[in-house]
């Protein structure tokens, strides 16, 4: 049975203890001198009964406080009538319940730190003076303690940190010694020194129009600033501080060239626009404007999408009577959009260039001549890694088209890590070449494309007859080359016939498909990045065409202008909007709102034809290039923004542009789900 509680059974105890704290000496009434005392402290301290004590004063106390309660009260003190009980019940209650701590509020103060001993610790290279000496105090200390009498006990611990914290040795820095020298140099020997150097002054251009002196002095007929100029050491300090200079011009469009302000999703005053701002201008290579410098191709670094390559050649040949004898590659930086950062000329025009994915540093070039080039830009004045020749690769007419290739199993190649490529030309042929231990490539005909002959599948055309075969018109043109997002031995080729053909590199010699997509030449190709089977073509037939694996016939047209389009690509950051480019205008086209026309057309020198455009990795901003040379970066304003579901998006716009032809719906919906696994974005560099 459990005993009836007594509220009143430790009131004897609380009275004692109560007692006890009014008999304190602290307790006391104070006399005058520790009244004037405390009429100076806080009235917080006041209202508290301070003691100055230790932790350890505290515990003990408790404890003693434990012992006078359990102990017999004095003679004295008499126990009330209540607590008069059997002993045996006393007992009984006094093991059933243990006594009651007295309740101590415990406030820590922070206490001042006080330093008994310090001592720093001091270290030097072993392979010093210093160092040395510290060796052979460390030796002498140690041979006056040995013995038996004379060791010294030393324990190693770690103090103050979990991790013992080792220091390296890079992080100590070497004594700088410091010496005073006077000298004097009077204007007379100041002028009989320059007075005998040489003196030469060279007008230099300067962006164009402008030109600058430069004043130079030749000691001993030799002009020092050349032999400057010619050091590693300065060219690279003179490369940063180019970069340095050029950032305090260009910082707010190198900061929208990196996104790092994008557009606020919250704000009020948002509106879509399909803006393209310009950035910079990128210079060509020649002032004269008399002189074929057409940006032909573009390409940027797979590692670092700020380091680009561009081909300065020959784009229309319409107004071309002599073709000229000189190309250009420049290699650009946009922290210095002011002047290129690799510089190689040619003796021909330059028509292609292409970053290697694998090893970033390498790039490969297509020459007018039908000649391939492989470089390494990571050295200043480096020769080319690799060249084609005559022997393996016979043909003449310009390389069009360079992509790089993973062939998997390739052997005999100098670095497993670099991968082989195929090069288009316009004698029909795409030809693999592969960098061997060697200076010179090794070339391997891939495909000899035949002109299509018949009724192809595609759109319908009516094709004439030749009137006679002739040798030197048997073979297309090929314009274009494009890879597999999906498989990576799939390949296709775009021809001036507007036919696309479908090849792989297991299967040399030979294609597996053939289509007809454009009435003339195709010049551009791209797979969607949300579908790895739609993808869209372009023409001088004025149209842009989406097609869907599996359909033969295109499901979307789009057509504008009157002229041919140079090159179309799909958004990297929206689904259903593309942009392409057309003589004299870049237009956005968004298929949510209209396939009839561009949302947005933007004009930049007008009496300039452009040639090609790239987006950028981030896909938020575009390079266009013109004949005359320049390179124009476009940045994308007032743009909507990117939906979460892009698949899908997708795949609503385009049933609704296919909501007045019901048999092609059809057949777009009987193909299901085209897009990645997953709904995610897969691009292919």
């Amino acid at each position: 049975m459990s005993r009836p509680l007594r509220k009143d059974y430790r009131t004897a105890d609380f009275e004692q203890l109560s007692r006890m704290i009014k008999e304190h000496p602290l307790m006391k009434e104070p006399g005058a001198e520790q009244q004037h005392l405390h009429k100076l402290r806080t009235p917080e301290y006041r209202t508290k009964c301070v003691m100055r004590a230790s932790l350890d004063d505290i515990a003990l106390g408790i404890n003693l406080y434990k012992l006078q309660l359990d102990t017999p009260m004095s003679p004295t003190l008499e126990a009330p009538n209540y607590l008069k009980e059997p002993a045996s019940s006393a007992r009984s209650a006094h093991s059933a319940r243990p006594p009651a701590t007295p309740f101590i509020k415990v406030l820590l103060r922070k206490s001042p730190i006080v330093v008994l001993f310090e001592r720093r610790s001091m270290t030097a290279l072993a392979d010093t003076e210093e160092g040395r000496q510290v060796m052979e105090d460390n030796r002498k200390y140690d041979e006056l303690l040995s013995g038996t009498d004379k060791t010294r006990r030393s324990v190693d611990a770690d103090t103050q940190t979990m991790t013992a914290l080792m220091k390296s040795r890079l992080v100590n820095t070497e004594r700088l010694t410091t010496a005073q020298m006077g000298s004097y140099v009077s204007n007379f020997e100041m002028y009989d020194t320059y007075t005998d150097l040489e003196k030469s002054t060279t007008s230099v251009q300067v962006q164009g129009e402008k030109k600058m002196e430069i004043t130079t002095y030749h000691v001993g007929g030799v002009d020092q600033f050349v032999g400057i100029n010619s050091l590693p050491g300065f060219r690279l300090a003179l490369m940063l501080t180019m970069r340095i200079l050029a950032s305090n011009v260009f910082e707010p469009q190198q900061r929208r060239y990196r996104n790092m302000a994008p557009p606020d999703p919250l704000a009020e005053d948002v509106k879509f626009k399909y803006r393209l701002g310009l950035l910079w201008r990128l210079s060509p290579p020649s002032s004269d404007p008399k002189v074929h410098q057409a940006v032909s191709d573009m390409s940027f670094c797979p590692s670092n999408g700020d380091i680009m390559a561009v081909a300065y050649g020959v784009y229309s040949h319409g107004k071309v009577s002599k073709l000229p004898r000189s190309g250009w590659v420049y290699v650009w930086n946009i922290k210095n959009p002011v002047n290129p950062e690799r510089r190689y000329h040619y003796q021909v025009p330059v028509v292609t260039v292409e970053f290697s994915p694998t090893q970033p540093q390498l790039l490969a070039i297509g020459l007018h001549n039908g000649g391939v080039e492989v470089r390494d830009i990571s050295g200043q004045d480096l020769p080319p890694l690799a060249v084609s020749q005559r022997s393996s690769s016979p043909y003449f007419e310009p390389v069009t088209a360079i992509k790089w290739i993973y062939f998997e199993g390739d052997v005999g190649c100098r670095n497993p890590h670099i991968t082989p490529f195929l090069a288009t030309s316009q004698a029909g042929a795409v030809t693999k070449y592969r960098l061997i231990n060697s200076p010179n490539m090794l070339g391997l005909e891939q495909q000899r494309l035949q002109r299509a002959e018949g009724e192809l599948e595609g759109i319908p055309i009516e094709r004439q007859p030749p009137a006679a075969s002739l040798l030197a018109n048997r073979h297309p043109q090929c314009l274009e080359i494009v890879l597999d997002p999906v498989q990576a031995d799939i390949y296709y080729v775009l021809t001036d016939e507007g036919t696309l053909y479908k090849c792989s590199t297991n299967y040399p010699l030979q294609h597996l498909e053939l289509r007809q997509v454009h009435d003339g030449p195709a010049a551009c190709m791209e797979f969607s990045p949300w579908s790895p089977r739609m993808y869209l073509t372009c023409g001088s037939d004025w149209c842009i065409r989406i097609w869907l694996a599996g359909i033969l016939l295109p499901i979307v047209t789009l057509q504008h202008h009157l002229s041919p389009v140079h090159c179309a690509r799909w958004s990297r950051t929206h689904s259903t909007i593309l942009v392409s480019l057309s003589r004299s205008t870049v237009d956005i086209w968004d298929l949510r709102n209209s396939t009839m026309k561009p949302v947005s057309s933007t004009v930049i020198d007008a009496d300039i034809f452009y040639t090609t455009f790239k987006f950028t990795h981030c896909g938020r901003s575009l390079a266009v290039g013109n004949e005359a040379g320049n390179l124009l970066m476009l940045s994308f304003e007032d743009m909507p923004f990117p939906p979460h579901f892009q698949y899908k998006q997708l795949k609503r716009a385009i049933f609704k542009a296919l909501s007045m032809q019901p048999d092609l719906r059809k057949q777009v919906k009987s193909v299901g789900y085209f897009g990645y696994p997953g709904g995610t974005k897969q691009t292919r560099a």
